[in-house]
């Protein structure tokens, strides 16, 4: 059958709703007062052939034993005021997220996720940890990064000396890892479930739309509401992420759930240190991977590359000339749209570009104020531009 193309003459905005599968943070949120119960299944879960522990790993019991006392419970208190129908100032009601964290340094620096101690709104006015000595003790957020979840606290140990945990390198995880996360799902403290490394390099939410964190580790050991910020270790004890998301249909943890990647976490709160922020660099563009049948039908003179769809006004890509695309051509049998007249990215430095994830991985492997050559196509025509790495907003 011959498809038929017709033109769009609208501007073209690209989005991918993946049906109900829903991405969760899993920090546990409760007005302050509320009762709290836990509806506790036991159910005999299906027995693998992989035995709890390796030739050259600990077991599931000495990673516990070992490591569950770097592990703390993070409690954060949001105070939410508003106005009543006559604008009248009603006395702000208090909210508390629950999670974990994990301790890093003996002084008392603790890794948490960012969106345990901040929304969309404000970040908590009160945060405390229960150490593994069932003391509390108030935090200090010494900066959060919501564009790749991670925050860090400071606490005053005072004379104790904190069990710290090291954070391993996650570039030598291998699909198949023996995993195991510790946290506090629905404020049970020191919690641990066990897994496998079941993907890497996956592409999650993070809580400052429309940034993605990449390069995430999906793992099918139990994470639920609580185990936010907590550890994510190898058989050796190291931290090789950090627990934040789950995917599911039903709310409930269905074997699917992320963590951020250890050395994404080393480079973050390294910035935090230095700083209390951390900057990442950015371009300042939507694209879509070039379809070969639309290079086809329109002539092109490349069949690989990006199609840029979009240009934020005064991001870097506009600055440097980039064009977006002002059309789209649609596919009269499935309906789908295909934007047309953008530059096509086909390299960027000396990396070749067949995809956004391309662009992204070069981008996010430079710094901000980096100079980049892009080589690109407008039309027929092969240019290539200058651009200066901004500041991601």
């Amino acid at each position: 059958m011959m498809i038929m193309w017709r033109t769009a003459l609208t501007s073209f905005v690209s989005a991918i709703v993946g049906g109900l599968l829903v991405f969760f943070i899993m920090s546990s949120t409760l007005p302050v007062g509320q009762d709290k119960s836990v509806k506790q299944t036991v159910q005999e879960p299906a027995r693998s052939e992989t035995p709890s522990s390796s030739a050259t790993g600990l077991t599931a019991g000495e990673v516990y034993k070992r490591f569950a006392p770097g592990v703390v419970h993070v409690r954060a208190v949001f105070s939410e005021g508003r106005s009543d129908f006559f604008g009248f100032w009603i006395e702000p009601q208090q909210r508390v997220a629950d999670g974990s964290g994990f301790i890093v340094d003996g002084s008392g620096l603790i890794v948490t996720n960012a969106h345990v101690v901040q929304d969309s709104n404000s970040k908590a006015d009160k945060i405390t940890v229960l150490l593994s000595d069932n003391v509390e003790i108030e935090a200090k957020l010494l900066g959060t990064d919501p564009s790749t979840d991670i925050a860090l606290l400071k606490i005053d140990p005072g004379k104790r000396n904190l069990k710290v945990l090291e954070l391993g390198d996650s570039s030598k995880l291998e699909v198949g890892d023996r995993v195991y996360a510790i946290g506090s799902p629905f404020e049970l403290d020191r919690t641990l479930t066990e897994g496998i490394v079941s993907a890497l390099n996956r592409t999650i939410d993070s809580p400052k739309p429309p940034f993605k964190i990449r390069g995430a580790i999906q793992t099918d050991a139990a994470v639920n509401p609580g185990n936010s910020g907590g550890p994510l270790l190898n058989a050796s004890g190291e931290v090789v992420g950090v627990n934040s998301q789950i995917a599911t249909r039903s709310g409930d943890f269905a074997g699917i759930a992320f963590a951020i990647p250890s050395n994404t976490v080393k480079e973050v709160i390294d910035q935090i240190k230095k700083s209390g922020r951390a900057s990442h660099a950015w371009i300042g563009i939507s694209g879509m991977q070039l379809d070969k049948e639309i290079a086809s039908v329109l002539k092109l003179p490349v069949d690989t590359g990006v199609v840029v769809v979009q240009v934020q006004p005064g991001s870097p890509a506009d600055k440097a000339g980039l064009k977006g695309s002002s059309k789209s051509l649609i596919n009269s049998e499935t309906g789908k749209q295909y934007p047309i007249g953008g530059d096509i990215i086909t390299k960027i430095g000396n990396a070749k570009v067949s995809s956004m994830d391309d662009i992204l991985n070069f981008v996010e492997s430079h710094k901000v104020g980096d100079r980049v050559k892009i080589e690109i196509y407008r039309g027929s025509q092969k240019k290539t531009i200058d651009l200066v790495l901004g500041e991601r907003p």
